[in-house]
């Protein structure tokens, strides 16, 4: 391990270190975790708790590695104590900020479909970025308006649709072409997608939306629909009918859009229950009683009533 690595986290590793410390994302709204437990920020956000990463700032050298599927509309992608990165469709913008003062870099990016591996660092000689392993032509001016955050930690997401799959912050500069040779093997893995599925259904039974008092200690929870199925509009599917889980609350509010009106028909984005392992621990309530109907995910973006 890199001797000036500052923070390391990984979807799907249980130690997500600083030095010597493990620290995790918590979500806040509706932001939830993937299949493969990567960071799905969608409308809310994924902060850190008791970390601190300010001393990077008077740092003369530091480097981010980010691996992410990208969004495909606008949005912050992740907030820290010396940087800011932002998306607009297929240009990121970097707002960083030194004891030498304050930079803004804009480069473009290709596509959103894909796995990116991003390397940013600070050298002598200003910001340098790659892309999967390749430099990255980019644009540096002067910031108009500098970064002027007082954040300790890290925040990940802002409206913001992609995908975070593995973040390192390094205390010095880090040649990006060997960071991207280290990683390809996850990269590989990351593009076995899990594959969803469009259908048009009617919703047979519903479960009740549970209280806030029926939630104990989560913040959180599922509910199971059972549908009988209209159409397949997309992918393959035999069954006639399916039971979907669908988030009801998220950070203790309730989610908007819930299919509720018995025999009214949606139209459904899921994929396979089993192959979404990061649902397991949530919290579940389940009104329907067809045990042999095959279970399905909503993975739909979930919207909530109200930040708290």
């Amino acid at each position: 391990m890199n001797s000036d690595l500052t923070f390391l986290w990984e979807g799907g590793k249980k130690k997500r270190e600083s030095n010597g410390r493990i620290f995790d994302f918590r979500p806040e709204g509706s932001a939830r975790y993937g299949n493969r437990f990567e960071l799905d920020p969608g409308h809310g956000r994924f902060v850190t708790k008791d970390l601190n990463l300010r001393h990077i700032i008077a740092e003369k050298k530091w480097t981010v590695e980010i691996v992410m599927i990208p969004s495909d509309t606008d949005g912050k992608i992740i907030l820290l104590p010396f940087a800011e990165l932002l998306q607009k469709r297929n240009t990121l913008t970097l707002k960083s900020k030194s004891l030498a003062g304050s930079s803004e870099v804009r480069f473009k990016i290709n596509g959103h479909d894909d796995p990116l591996h991003l390397v940013i660092s600070l050298t002598h000689s200003g910001i340098e970025v790659y892309q999967n392993g390749k430099l990255t032509k980019s644009k540096i001016s002067v910031d108009k308006s500098p970064l002027s955050n007082e954040l300790s930690g890290i925040v990940v997401g802002g409206n913001w649709f992609g995908r975070l799959y593995r973040l390192a912050v390094y205390s010095s500069h880090v040649d990006g072409k060997a960071l991207y040779e280290s990683v390809k093997s996850y990269l590989d893995s990351i593009n076995q997608i899990v594959p969803n599925l469009k259908v048009r259904c009617q919703l047979k039974k519903k479960t009740r939306l549970p209280r806030m008092r029926d939630l104990g200690p989560y913040a959180r929870c599922l509910v199971y629909n059972l549908y009988d199925v209209k159409q397949v509009l997309e992918g393959d599917l035999t069954a006639d009918v399916i039971a979907v889980a669908h988030w009801a609350i998220l950070d203790r509010n309730y989610v908007k859009a819930i299919p509720s009106q018995v025999d009214k028909e949606f139209d459904l984005i899921i994929e396979q229950y089993v192959l979404n392992p990061q649902l397991k621990s949530e919290r579940q309530f389940n009104d329907i009683s067809n045990f042999d109907a095959p279970l399905f995910y909503d993975v739909s973006v979930p919207d909530i009533t109200e930040l708290k």
